[in-house]
């Protein structure tokens, strides 16, 4: 497969203005266009400052081809979880928590870390779904508080532990990593707590 990398042409930014109401949508962006054998052809528009970031050997590396049939044309997909999810780049390290309670308003559940005395938010917002969200906030709970995590850390609760690591939807636990029993730990070890605590134990 060919891959070129070049500057978005007049043609291209006339024919995106249609799509996008912002008549710069391709400014400081990468024109990355693949074909095939076949002569099929795709382009997908990166910001410069992804390609500086990821290098074009990795983007040559993760970039691929597919065909859409309801829309009878080629597309192009980058993929960066390999960038993120590389132990070099963003080691695997354990933080233990303690469970706080649910969020009023939100339902997410609030941990503090033993050691890092920092709050975390854990987001599940359908429990049949293999999914939750991981946010990192300061050493003092604020309204709308809450950073991305980064990946391929590993919180721990009570003995029960669920890895993050990046894919289609940003930094989270998915299917592979994401633990069903960690919540209900949390909450069993909060109500234990709870309950010493009034029994004066």
């Amino acid at each position: 497969m060919k891959i070129e990398f070049s500057k978005p042409t007049e043609y291209d930014c006339e024919k995106y203005a249609d799509m996008f109401t912002s008549t710069g949508f391709l400014d400081g962006n990468v024109k990355i266009t693949l074909s095939d054998g076949e002569g099929h052809t795709a382009e997908l528009f990166v910001e410069q400052e992804t390609v500086s970031r990821l290098g074009e050997d990795y983007i040559r590396s993760h970039i691929t081809m597919y065909y859409i049939e309801t829309l009878g044309d080629w597309f192009a997909l980058l993929s960066e979880n390999d960038y993120y999810n590389d132990p070099k780049r963003n080691p695997e390290k354990v933080i233990r928590l303690r469970f706080c309670g649910i969020e009023g308003g939100t339902g997410r559940e609030v941990y503090k870390g033993i050691e890092t005395k920092r709050y975390y938010l854990r987001e599940n917002r359908n429990p049949s779904e293999t999914f939750a969200r991981w946010y990192e906030c300061g050493k003092h709970r604020k309204v709308d508080d809450g950073d991305e995590v980064r990946s391929n850390l590993i919180f721990e609760c009570n003995g029960q532990q669920e890895k993050v690591r990046y894919d289609w939807n940003g930094v989270a636990a998915y299917g592979d990593t994401f633990n069903p029993n960690f919540s209900a730990k949390a909450m069993e070890t909060y109500e234990s707590v709870e309950q010493e605590a009034e029994q004066g134990v």
